[in-house]
């Protein structure tokens, strides 16, 4: 059973973890590497986005609060061990 929406994850108990992806360089710049991480929490998203919304739209449409970088890297993990991520 594939689990498409934030509504179908938040009912079988998944998690949603949030970390920033952005690195030392920025094209030919050098900046500081932001290390943000923290869970999201489904409920709040399901009230906010709808039961519907697409866990593969989930990363694009949040930034990080420290930096404001868009590329963000989410850990998807289902109730049990496994875990995975997308981009």
């Amino acid at each position: 059973m594939a689990v498409e929406t934030i509504g179908e994850a938040f009912t079988l108990g998944w998690r949603v973890r949030m970390r920033c992806s952005f690195g030392p360089r920025d094209a030919m710049r050098r900046i500081r590497e932001c290390a943000f991480r923290c869970e999201l929490d489904l409920q709040t998203l399901v009230c906010i986005r709808g039961a519907a919304m697409p866990l593969s739209l989930l990363a694009e449409r949040h930034k990080c609060p420290r930096c404001g970088s868009r590329r963000l890297a989410l850990i998807y993990e289902p109730p049990g061990n496994a875990v995975k991520m997308a981009r």
